[in-house]
Order: C-alpha cells, then structure tokens, then sequence
C-alpha cells in the first residue's frame, strides 16, 4: 500500500481502478465506464466547495473564489465581474448564492458533535494497493486508524433517512464503502449527509452489515469484469443474471 498527499487531479489520472470505476461498471458495464465522458454539474462543484469548506476550512479561500452578487447589465456591474473573474485566476467559482448555503451548512456542522468528530483524521490522502494483481486507488475523505473509520462526505437534496438509503442504493455508496473498508483495512464507514436545500440538515450515516455484504458483493462483481476486460481485453456488456441462448437479456 502506497499513501501519499497529491492532487485530486493526479489522483484520477493515476493508472488504477477506483470506486467510481467499480459503481460504473456495476451500474452499467466495463464497456459504458471506459466510454464515459468528463462529466461537471453545479451541484457536483456545490459539492466539492462543500467538501473542502468542512473538512479542509484552511483551503476554502485559496482555492475558492466567493462570487459577489453582481448586477452585470449595468456598466460598473461589468467592470466589477472582469474584476473578481481576475481574481478568481487559479481557483474555482463559488456562487453568491452558493457560498450563502455553505455558511449555513458549517453552522449546523458546528453544532453537530458526531458529524465534526467523524472528520477528524487523515484528509483527502491518496492510497494505492494491488488487488489480484491489479492497481486499484481509494482517496477517502477522512481516515482514522486511531479511531478506526472511515468517512466520506455526500450532499444530497433529502437526507432523511429513506431518502438517504435510496440514494445508497441509487448511486454505489454501499460499493464504495465495502470497497474502501477492504482494501484500507478498516471496519467501520460513516457517511455524512449534508442537505443542499434548507434547512441544511447534516446527519451520520451507518451502514448494517447487509447492506455492507451487498456492497462488497457488488464491487467484487464488476472488478471481476474489469479483471477480465485487464487480461484479455474482452470488453463484457451488462451485468446480469440470465441470457437466452442467443445472448439476449432475460428479464
């Protein structure tokens, strides 16, 4: 196991299949992840300001740039914009409005004593490691060996909790907990729900050990289609469970 502090930049573009792969892959199929496209919403780069304001509030202000609210059909409101666009060189935008939901989403941080101490440890290191002779790359947002957990960060629009165990199921979170529990050898995965609407709710997240068990069965599934694809570069389509004899999908 390699660990190291590097860019999330260079974190993507190291060799290796990470958990975004796997959930691709189980979601769809090796062929639809190698075929994806870069892909950018702004409630993704909400999220990512959102990360970084509460696990690493040091690097908000240098890496972020904070919008004002500008009215650019005016003369001076256009000369203002060319101005903060200037300023913003080399960091991110983050909205007026946008930065308003992010205050207020570290005010109920601040007030929730399990969400800040499930925050507490290693952040954002990269790690590489071998499985089954192949390079996979995990990059939790916190990790605690002291403590034994990790935890990742997930905004969402609802984070009641059958809201929240539909988007487990909606988008892999139980693949990529399984995922990262196993290969950095830790037992326990939290998940912080941050809601992106008002009131801003943050709640933690455990997941039961079925659901665990699911998610280490539906990563183990799509890396062996990706380990397949890696030694013979058969590039598999969907997973699923019956085909008639002529290759079609049974449903």
């Amino acid at each position: 196991m390699k660990v190291q502090f590097d860019s999330n930049e260079k974190y993507h573009s190291t060799p290796g299949i990470s958990a975004s792969g796997l959930k691709a892959i189980h979601k769809k199929s090796v062929y639809h992840f190698l075929n994806q496209k870069p892909f950018e919403s702004s409630a993704m780069a909400l999220g990512t300001a959102v990360h970084c304001a509460m696990l690493e509030p040091e690097l908000y202000y240098k890496d972020f740039h904070v919008m004002p609210k500008i009215d650019r059909r005016t003369k001076a409101g256009k000369e203002q914009f060319e101005i903060e666009q200037k300023k913003s060189e080399g960091k991110k935008l983050v909205a007026f409005d946008d930065h308003q939901k992010i205050t207020k989403i570290l005010d109920n941080f601040r007030n929730h004593d399990l969400a800040q101490k499930y925050c507490k440890g290693e952040i954002e290191l990269s790690h590489y490691s071998k499985l089954e002779g192949l390079d996979v790359r995990v990059r939790p947002d916190c990790l605690n060996r002291v403590e034994g957990f990790i935890s990742d960060v997930k905004t969402c629009q609802d984070n009641a909790p059958i809201a929240f165990r539909r988007d487990v199921y909606k988008y892999g979170y139980h693949l990529q907990a399984a995922f990262y529990m196993d290969i950095c050898g830790v037992d326990s995965f939290k998940f912080i729900a941050v809601e992106t609407n008002y009131p801003f709710s943050v709640e933690v997240y455990t997941l039961s050990d079925e659901m665990i068990e699911q998610g280490r069965k539906a990563y183990k599934r799509a890396f062996d289609d990706w380990k397949i694809y890696c030694d013979t570069g058969i590039v598999s389509g969907y997973i699923w469970n019956e085909f008639g004899e002529d290759g079609s999908l049974i449903l």
